[in-house]
């Protein structure tokens, strides 16, 4: 390759490491600068006092983006991840009701479906997880692995088809309370669009693929925490020269450059944003431009050194409050604290040891809450944390003079930490409008050689989602003849057109021969500045 491309990446989230790694593969002389202390963007380390915690995302789903990253760069995923399957999934707690094990395990689930609720809602879930698994092979290829540009390409006759026979654009939560009577199962199969900040009485059918991730495929886990893959794709793109500056805050996009906060001024023939989009439209551009996008809920988030074990509660877990409906409705409607807030707890030290001294748990605790439309307010934390701590304790052993230390998150925290727009913990919102071709596109609408990658483009939120979008970026700037080597070969560019490949191929090498050296396998030093 004669002709490297100077391309400067603005932070270091998944989306910004897995491009780095991607474009310098390729032979680009690629820097990222990321504004905070450390990579990662939401998918970071925390640490209170020994205990370490996943600092946003816990959940290990999809695993074919994963490995298709690392095929793609020539590597084993096996080879730098160290994962197991967590099975049950998660433990829920319901108000009333006897807890249930969420698990892949088909026998398992209906034997205690049948067990604890009936015979009859029972008959239904093998039915149900099929229609799920349908769903899902035929939405994220044809769907998800897309680089929309018109239209059409949502609009075609066999598009179209698919969607009207698997009536993606039903209505989520009617969906599955017309499958299921019993309230227990409706939750169960239903709550999982929080992972996106979504209710599920506003979801598209479509997003059952969540669910089917959980009790299709399963939840993993990564030896070191979520945050050890961030570590594993940093140091493949750092290997193959990239480069990544910590502590190094961007104050301008300009038409062939970038500035820093410091005053300096970067050059740049491509310039890629991993920053939340709509916070570098408003804020970054050399002529800001005013979003309208409608933006997920938020997140209120602590960390705890707990002095205990706590051996009612599983590695995952879902806690339920009294009014599933209402939960939703306070969130996205009223925007207001719900009056009995459901919420998720996870102690990743039942997996990891290490992860929290002997006998203690790192309690990690979150709470969806309203972005920062509702004024956020230290009262509003301690109204959380007395409700969560008193259902804690009625559904385990938890006792509050067992905290040695807490961290928190709060809205606010989100929107000046990490530059999330209105706090949005999970970036802008996926309802309909925001989904598939009108998801906003990884290509700047006014700047030429500027382009997106991560949860706020397309496709969305989530780590495979994250990496799927840096794929899906890659495709588009090859696409776009941005390279002036016409021979440039990009890593994921298995055919000639823009169609997507089949998932049975997600596991293969993307077009790159492992057993042949790039022409440019002379890198710059690794360099990691703070």
């Amino acid at each position: 390759m004669t002709t490297p491309q100077r391309i400067v990446i603005i932070g270091a989230g998944v989306g910004g490491l897995a491009t780095a790694a991607r474009l310098a593969h390729l032979g680009h002389q690629v820097t990222i600068f990321e504004q905070t202390n450390q990579i990662g963007g939401r998918n970071r380390h925390e640490q209170v006092n020994n205990c370490t915690f996943d600092g946003g995302p816990t959940l290990m789903m999809m695993l074919d983006p994963f490995r298709k990253l690392f095929a793609d760069l020539g590597e084993r995923m096996e080879d730098h991840l160290d994962i197991t399957l967590c099975d049950p999934s998660y433990r829920v707690f319901f108000r009333g009701y006897d807890t249930i094990d969420g698990t892949p395990n088909v026998a398992r689930m209906l034997a205690q479906i049948e067990s604890q609720i009936s015979a009859e809602e029972a008959a239904k879930y093998p039915k149900f997880l099929g229609d799920l698994a349908e769903l899902y092979h035929t939405s994220i290829p044809n769907f998800v692995r897309t680089n929309y540009t018109n239209p059409f390409d949502i609009i075609s006759p066999l598009q179209l088809a698919r969607v009207i026979k698997h009536n993606m654009l039903g209505n989520l939560a009617k969906r599955v309370n017309r499958t299921f009577r019993d309230e227990r199962l409706r939750m169960l199969f239903s709550f999982q669009t929080m992972y996106l900040g979504l209710s599920p009485y506003d979801a598209p059918w479509v997003y059952g693929t969540l669910t089917y991730m959980e009790y299709g495929e399963g939840i993993w886990y990564s030896k070191g925490g979520l945050p050890a893959i961030s570590d594993a794709i940093a140091k493949l793109a750092t290997e193959r020269g990239a480069k990544i500056h910590l502590n190094s805050p961007v104050r301008k996009i300009n038409t062939h450059s970038i500035e820093l906060m410091s005053g300096e001024t970067i050059p740049a023939d491509i310039i890629i944003s991993n920053a939340d989009l709509p916070t570098t439209e408003e804020k970054l551009l050399a002529k800001p431009r005013k979003t309208k996008f409608r933006n997920s809920c938020s997140a209120y988030c602590l960390y705890i050194d707990y002095a205990g074990e706590l051996p009612e509660l599983l590695h995952h877990n879902v806690i339920f409050g009294k009014d599933y409906k209402g939960n939703f409705d306070s969130l996205f409607n009223a925007k207001e604290l719900p009056s009995d807030p459901a919420f998720y707890a996870a102690i990743s030290s039942k997996t990891e040891p290490s992860r929290a001294p002997f006998g203690n748990s790192n309690l990690f605790i979150l709470i969806p809450v309203p972005h920062l439309e509702h004024p956020w307010s230290e009262s509003d934390e301690k109204i959380l944390q007395e409700k969560v701590f008193a259902r804690l304790a009625e559904i385990s052993s938890f006792d509050r003079s067992k905290v040695r230390a807490m961290k928190q998150r709060t809205p606010r925290d989100w929107q000046s930490e990490l530059g999330l727009h209105q706090g949005a913990a999970f970036g802008i919102s996926h309802d309909l409008f925001q989904s598939a071709f009108f998801r906003p596109k990884n290509q700047s609408k006014t700047q030429k050689n500027l382009y997106y990658v991560g949860a706020s483009t397309a496709p969305g939120n989530g780590l495979p989602m994250v990496l799927i979008s840096a794929e899906l970026l890659e495709r588009r700037l090859k696409l776009a003849s941005i390279a002036q080597d016409k021979s440039l070969k990009f890593a994921s560019d298995r055919n000639k057109s823009e169609s997507n490949f089949p998932p049975q191929d997600w596991g293969g090498q993307g077009g790159v021969d492992v057993n042949k050296k790039l022409e440019l396998n002379e890198h710059p030093t690794t360099e990691v500045k703070t």
